[in-house]
């Protein structure tokens, strides 16, 4: 096998790169990325459905999809830095077959009626091992595109999480119906040893050089994105707040609450249809350079404003309304804040800070998950329904602090 390149890809500008999906390296990063997030998506209903039927108890399978979403919150910010000390792609490797041969014990351990403990530390170790992967694979995109292009490289990248998430939990039902509860879990495992074929074939980087930044600890790379971070925050606290508040109107409004199901995949999807448009050269006069922070500021205020007509409990046609609408700012508002990581963040702490949002999403999740349950029981729906407004606030309150601050690193520059 030749020798794979030790020095950084030369940053394509030609026309044909800036036609995204014509491009190769984009072509098979997108299948990368595709193949190293759907597991992710998967595994959460895979591990509830797999953990009830080895034992009967659906709280056996929330102890297993528990245990996986929380290592893989814990860990991400710590494994996306070791991954920023190493040579990538090469180094999403490792931890990609890593996970797959985790899931391929987790298969094993449910054909042999193993205790849930070791169950759930085998979904944890599966977790631990690819938590820093998803940011690793974006801090790839701002060394493969130059900057007229990393900002709708960016934007793709948000197409394909939201696909991901659309897929994801429907494949895991059909595999659970067709096949058995362990399937989807053993194609989760398949998906991530696919990706870890794929990764080695995308165009990489050497280490790159320790800068001072490398050198500070994690509350330094925090107050570099933290205006970022608030923003992230509040998303994750909506879809929490979705996952409860949602279900708990159509049952009031006599509706099927597993119709919420719907309305969530009418949100990702008109979230990737709207993304995957600023992908195409035409948006290129929209992208100029210099308003990503405008642009994200006003697409969270925006989606977090949409939120607001739920409060008035419309019917099941009114919320798949407003939920499509929402769903056409949630996408470049996540696009844009990705964007502007590179520029606030050394180049050797990319995956760190991606891993991050990675956390950050997953703590906003669970806590609205967490209020809009105690408003939803105690208050009413509606109370629990405008916190899904949050991205409104945060937006505002995020604002001034993008004003004031100015990037600090450029890509592929030196602090």
């Amino acid at each position: 096998m030749p020798a794979r390149p030790t020095g950084p890809p030369t940053v394509d500008r030609s026309e044909e790169a800036e036609r995204l999906w014509t491009d190769r390296r984009w072509l098979l990063y997108t299948a990368a990325a595709a193949s190293a997030r759907l597991p992710a998506t998967m595994l959460p209903l895979g591990l509830v459905l797999a953990g009830q039927s080895a034992t009967g108890s659906f709280t056996a399978g929330s102890v297993l999809a528990g245990a996986y979403a929380g290592a893989a919150a814990l860990t991400a910010p710590w494994r996306g830095r070791r991954l920023d000390r190493t040579t990538l792609p090469d180094g999403l490797t490792l931890p990609l077959i890593g996970g797959a041969l985790m899931l391929a014990a987790v298969v094993a351990a449910l054909a042999v009626r193993a205790p849930v403990a070791v169950l759930a530390a085998a979904a944890a170790a599966a977790a631990v091992a690819t938590a820093g992967a998803p940011g690793g694979m974006r801090s790839l995109l701002p060394v493969l595109w130059g900057e007229r292009t990393s900002t709708r490289a960016f934007a793709g990248d948000s197409a394909i999480t939201e696909i991901t998430w659309v897929a994801g939990p429907a494949l895991t039902a059909v595999l659970a119906t067709g096949l058995g509860t362990t399937a989807p879990i053993a194609c989760a495992a398949l998906f991530w040893a696919t990706a870890c074929l794929l990764v080695r074939r995308i165009p990489g980087r050497r280490t790159p050089p320790m800068s001072p930044a490398a050198r500070q600890n994690t509350v330094g790379l925090v107050r570099a994105v933290l205006p970022l971070l608030v923003l992230n925050l509040s998303v994750g606290v909506n879809l929490g707040t979705l996952d409860v508040a949602l279900p708990a109107l159509l049952h009031d409004r006599g509706e099927a609450p597993a119709g919420s199901g719907l309305l969530i995949a009418a949100l990702s999807l008109t979230s990737a249809a709207t993304v995957l448009l600023l992908t195409v050269p035409a948006a290129e006069r929209y992208l100029a350079r210099g308003a990503e922070a405008r642009r994200s500021v006003l697409c969270h205020a925006c989606y977090g404003l949409a939120f607001l007509a739920l409060v008035t409990l419309p019917p099941y046609a009114g919320v798949l309304v407003v939920v499509m609408a929402a769903g056409c700012f949630l996408g470049p508002a996540v696009s844009f804040t990705f964007a502007l990581v590179p520029r606030r963040v050394a180049p050797d702490r990319h995956s760190e800070a991606f891993a991050l949002f990675m956390s950050t999403n997953a703590v906003g999740t669970a806590a609205g998950t967490l209020t809009a349950g105690l408003l939803t029981e105690h208050l009413s729906i509606s109370f629990a329904l405008l916190v899904a407004a949050l991205p409104l606030p945060a937006a505002l309150a995020a604002a001034p602090a993008l004003r004031r601050s100015r990037p600090s690193h450029l890509p592929g520059g030196t602090p």
